[in-house]
């Protein structure tokens, strides 16, 4: 499983640039690289075409996952450490390959980068960018500019440093954008082949995957192809393989002048033995066939450089690439010579002097490891930054951003939550139902102490996995993540008055596991079960409701010994659910309408429940209460947990009474039951100290005590980028990812948009369950 957002990270990551030709790999700390550099031939299927693409894709991982295993330890290991890999290839912001085409001769679409290293890096924070976005990175002092990489392939990435946090490069949502080189650069010469653009495409695409007869074709039309199937674009022109192939059609033709050329005494006279490494010799000695070859490869690159920095206003394009700096000057010269014979003086670049115009063009003269240094920067900048998931005022809507770390004052804890669960009173907010508005939502969590303050040297330490009691012991109404942010985000602020009240609760275990979000809820169950009666065991109890408090509240009964235990909900589905996962089973489960009464004396043996809470969601408690106070005994007691909102009356027989104040208070009130017989009822919102601590000792083994497990309640996991979606889905579907959920928990420590049910498809919830 990936790390959490490094904010705190130990060591110095590792960063990967996997090239065409040349895969590199380095230690990088606090933005720069330090120590080796690990290269090798990344592994292709171009020289070598009977190759399977899995096989070429595996041995590039394999290879990859070896050297950073390698320097991992090196380093000295960690339980987590940063794997930064700039990816010679059209990939998403997830480092989901779109076209692969240029670095493994097949488009590979859908081919997940993050994944395949995760897995055989299980310590590793996986992070994919494109190479030319992460090489962009390297040169961010230079503000504004256009990258351009001319290698195997050719793209160009705009970046501007004024742009907020890790937003810099210009690219959309998915982080696709600057691929031009795919783009036609010389459409007319398409529309003259038979059957136009669409027969020069299908030519192109027999080419690429290696049709002889479609390459003769567009040899003897002088067309040049892309091993992305495209005839004629930028990457068929100015890429290095694209100038090897010219330079082969050209030295079989007389005319071109191949027989006295220096190239032809570099390779024997055979055309096929031309390379990049003879085209770089061959130029260095000012081979006039070579440099022609460089003045039409380097053409139509100028002027979509000059026509990208006239649209968006650029002075500054700089250059790197295998390609471009191997042949070194007489390929700059090509390309600064067609700068100037192109810019007009006119529209963008009018009145530009000499000087600007010179400078248009930054060589840098570390472009070998633009790729990793840029990398190194982009962590050690997203190292600074902080996750967080904002819900806007009066909005049904949740929207991820991205901020400024917060320090640590002296008086004050960084926590970074490892869980986070979403609830249905988080929905509720979300919605509307109640107006509340926190920023930031969210109120369970496991979260881990990053760094504490100068002042509290009593309080937990660094790596002290916590949760947090959002419910204020003295103001029932100041709550986390209702009307004061709470926890979906990378670092949460705690300060020395929540520690005083006891509302950070540590102990919690190394490896607990996301079901530990739910101690929180857990408490507020046993604050309940504390308030209704001293003794449980023996007792008849009834739980009216469906969701994950009341499948708490059906647990607990059970596990304290009551003599029965009866499950009344509008619907079963999601107990059905978590019966199947291990959840104790109740002696009955009852429909919530008119024969809840019968039923429940059916299985109490005439005696009705001693005990019973009404855990429902909504406004729906009065309605529920209606229905159950014909199947309590006699002095019982009946606890209004869920459902009963502020300022909405319960009607008891002829009179009501305002759960408000008994729920806000931890108060009960004896009432003459409607159907007979009198009845106490209790009220309370959330758990006290002493409840999350007894109800971490619960979750943890003990001599001879089996620890409570509440893993059947937790059915997916979620990454935080993933929750607004998540959130949205539940608001008007009331599923994730198609299915209907128990608890949903974030883990903050996914990257990328990732939701999945936990346990896989024979634990999910059903589907197909009563609704």
């Amino acid at each position: 499983m990936p790390a959490p957002p490094d904010v705190t990270a130990a060591g110095p990551g590792i960063v990967v640039d996997v090239g065409g030709t040349r895969t590199r790999l380095a230690l990088a700390e606090q933005g720069r690289l330090v120590g080796e550099v690990v290269r090798f031939d990344t592994p292709s299927r171009r020289d070598h075409p009977g190759v399977g693409l899995d096989q070429v894709r595996a041995d590039l991982l394999d290879r990859i996952a070896a050297e950073a295993e390698r320097l991992h330890r090196a380093a000295g290991a960690q339980p987590y450490r940063d794997l930064g890999v700039g990816f010679g290839a059209v990939v998403t912001v997830d480092g989901i390959v779109r076209d692969a085409s240029v670095l493994w001769q097949a488009q590979s679409a859908g081919f997940d980068v993050p994944a395949g290293l995760a897995r055989r890096l299980p310590w590793a924070r996986v992070t994919v960018l494109n190479d030319v976005a992460a090489a962009a990175w390297h040169y961010r002092r230079l503000g504004r500019f256009a990258l351009v990489t001319v290698s195997t392939g050719v793209a160009v990435k705009v970046f501007d440093n004024s742009l907020p946090d890790t937003a810099k490069v210009l690219v959309d949502p998915a982080g696709l954008g600057g691929e031009i080189g795919h783009v036609p650069v010389e459409p007319g010469r398409l529309d003259a082949m038979p059957g136009g653009p669409v027969g020069a495409a299908g030519l192109g695409r027999a080419a690429a995957a290696g049709d002889r007869a479609a390459r003769q074709e567009l040899d003897r039309l002088d067309l040049p192809w892309c091993d992305c199937g495209a005839v004629a674009d930028l990457c068929a022109y100015a890429s290095g393989p694209a100038v090897r192939r010219a330079a082969i059609r050209r030295a079989r033709r007389p005319e071109h002048g191949f027989a006295g050329s220096v190239l032809h005494r570099l390779v024997g006279g055979e055309p096929d033995r031309v390379t990049t490494r003879t085209l770089a010799e061959a130029a260095r000695h000012n081979d006039p066939f070579t440099l022609d070859l460089l003045r039409t490869a380097t053409r139509p690159l100028a002027a979509v450089l000059l026509q990208v920095c006239a649209q968006l206003g650029l002075r500054t394009v700089v250059v790197v690439g295998g390609f471009a700096h191997g042949v070194g000057g007489p390929w700059f010269a090509a390309l600064r010579g067609w700068l100037a014979e192109l810019a007009v003086d006119a529209g963008w670049f009018q009145g530009w002097t000499t000087a600007e115009r010179t400078g248009l063009l930054h060589v840098p003269d570390d472009a070998e490891s633009a790729t990793l240094a840029g990398m190194a920067g982009y962590l050690a900048h997203r190292r600074d930054q902080a996750r967080e998931v904002v819900k806007p005022v009066g909005e049904a809507r949740l929207l991820l951003r991205v901020g400024r770390r917060p320090r640590c004052g002296r008086e004050q804890l960084l926590l970074r939550p490892r869980y986070a669960g979403l609830c249905g009173t988080d929905l509720q907010i979300l919605r509307g139902d109640r107006g509340l508005e926190p920023g930031v939502p969210g109120h369970e969590c496991v979260a881990e102490v990053v760094e504490v303050g100068s002042d509290l040297p009593d309080g937990p330490r660094p790596g002290e996995l916590v949760t947090i009691n959002p419910n204020h012991p003295t103001d029932d109404y100041l709550k986390l993540g209702h009307n004061i942010p709470g926890v979906f985000r990378d670092v949460v602020v705690v300060d020395r008055g929540t520690l005083a009240q006891g509302q950070v609760v540590g102990g919690l275990p190394d490896d607990c596991g996301p079901e530990w979000v739910l101690v929180e809820p857990l408490a507020a169950v046993l604050r309940a079960q504390r308030l209704m009666a001293g003794e449980w065991a023996g007792q008849d109890v009834l739980v009216v409701g469906g969701g994950v408090l009341a499948l708490l509240h059906l647990t607990l009964a059970r596990l304290c010994g009551a003599r029965t235990v009866t499950v009344a909900a509008r619907s079963d589905r999601r107990l059905r659910a978590a019966l199947r996962r291990g959840l104790p089973v109740p002696d009955a489960v009852l429909p919530l309408d008119s024969g809840l009464a019968g039923g429940v004396r059916t299985v109490t043996a005439g005696r009705g429940a001693a005990l019973a809470v009404v855990a429902v969601a909504g406004d729906a408690g009065p309605a529920a209460a209606e229905l159950t106070w014909p199947a309590l005994a006699d002095r019982s007691v009946l606890h209004l947990f869920g459902g009963f909102p502020t300022g909405r009356p319960l009607p008891v027989g002829g009179t009501t009474v305002d759960p408000g104040p008994l729920r806000a208070g931890g108060r009960c009130q004896r009432v003459d039951n409607p159907a007979g017989g009198s009845c106490t009822l209790v009220g309370s919102r959330g758990g006290r100290n002493v409840d999350l601590v007894a109800a971490r000792e619960l979750l943890v083994a003990a001599p001879g005590r089996t620890p409570l497990d509440l893993t059947p309640l937790a059915s997916h996991l979620v990454s935080l980028p993933a929750l607004p979606a998540v959130a949205a889905e539940l608001l008007t579907a009331g599923t994730v990812a198609g299915q209907p959920p128990l608890r949903v928990v974030v883990d903050l420590r996914l990257d990328g948009t990732v939701v999945h049910s936990i346990g896989g498809p024979d634990d999910a919830p059903d589907p197909g369950g009563t609704s």
